[in-house]
């Protein structure tokens, strides 16, 4: 399935175990949405911006359907008080095939881009406590989230120039920060329940990593050839907010069908993203671009923070063996 610009982001977004008094609970469900990537507009405006020119323009990424790996999460229930004490870890993983091309005037030529093996992962690790009040049950929840996104970027050049990319092109970026959040489930009736999760990196600041870039590529022209080397490396930061708002329906007592919203923001920013390529050619080796207009544009595009939205709506369905 393809869409020009919007994905279907298939997420089994859930597949959890939860232990009391002989009770294990398993959670399959399918997420569907949108995902539009944070470094499309930096990849846009860095390769359009080149010195004090015009370089390369960008057309829109291609193959943003996201397909989900099979998320575990494990959930332990403990008596506490006449309440519960729940243990959980998640994990969640996005693995796009982000493809598009770029055009070039001068010279002319057009580049094919690949980035390959692309993945998202995140790993949530919390304490919450759960408790009821009525028809209400609702857990605060405390939590530790590890952050992963990674590719290879990979590049075919055709016009006045052959090009290609060589050698190891990897993107990683990571970042650890602790999050605040909360579970609701009002029952509306014996067996219908709306069901909610909020979930904030804000009232945590910090969330923050590392990113180190590799890009080598080679251009082969008449008579001449270029060689351009860039291993670039920043902080990374990340802030995330989600939220849920769904039905739970209770078929009977150990199967039940979950639906609804589903969506979580990040915003992801590179303190300290410097970039000077050396290049090699055929007339010398040189810094290719100049520092001071560098600093400033690696500021505006890298430095300053992105949103990156993800998910819309979900389906689940839930089984309880006791």
């Amino acid at each position: 399935m393809k869409f020009r610009k919007k994905i279907l982001s298939f997420s089994l977004i859930l597949f959890s175990f939860a232990l009391h008094s002989n009770e294990l609970r398993l959670n399959l469900g399918l997420w569907l949405g949108e995902l539009e990537p944070e470094l499309q507009p930096r990849f846009f405006y860095d390769d359009l911006i080149e010195g004090r020119g015009i370089g390369r323009l960008n057309l829109e990424w291609t193959n943003k359907t996201t397909y989900t790996l099979y998320p575990l999460g494990i959930q332990y229930l403990i008596p506490a008080m006449g309440n519960r004490l729940v243990f959980g870890a998640n994990f969640i993983g996005f693995y796009p095939e982000y493809k598009y091309n770029g055009i070039s005037f001068n010279p002319i030529y057009v580049s094919i881009v690949e980035l390959k093996n692309f993945g998202i992962n995140d790993i949530e690790g919390e304490i919450g406590y759960q408790a009821s009040s009525g028809s209400v049950i609702f857990t605060p929840k405390i939590g530790s989230r590890f952050h992963r996104q990674t590719f290879e970027y990979n590049e075919l050049t055709i016009g006045e120039l052959i090009g290609f990319s060589f050698g190891d092109n990897q993107f990683k970026a990571n970042a650890l920060g602790t999050y605040f959040g909360i579970d609701l489930q009002f029952r509306l009736q014996n067996n219908l329940s709306l069901v909610g999760e909020y979930l904030n990196t804000a009232f945590f600041p910090g969330f923050s990593g590392n990113m180190e870039y590799k890009n080598s590529s080679i251009y082969l022209g008449d008579n001449s050839f270029k060689l351009s080397i860039t291993n670039q490396s920043s902080s990374y930061e990340v802030k995330i907010e989600r939220f849920k708002v769904g039905m739970l329906y209770d078929i009977n007592a150990t199967n039940h069908i979950e639906f609804g919203i589903r969506t979580e923001i990040q915003k992801h920013s590179y303190p300290g993203y410097f970039n000077l390529p050396v290049v090699i050619s055929n007339t010398g080796a040189n810094i290719a671009l100049d520092t001071l207009f560098e600093i400033i544009t690696d500021y505006i595009f890298w430095q300053q923070e992105q949103e990156q939205k993800k998910g819309l709506l979900y389906f689940a369905f839930r089984f309880d063996l006791k």
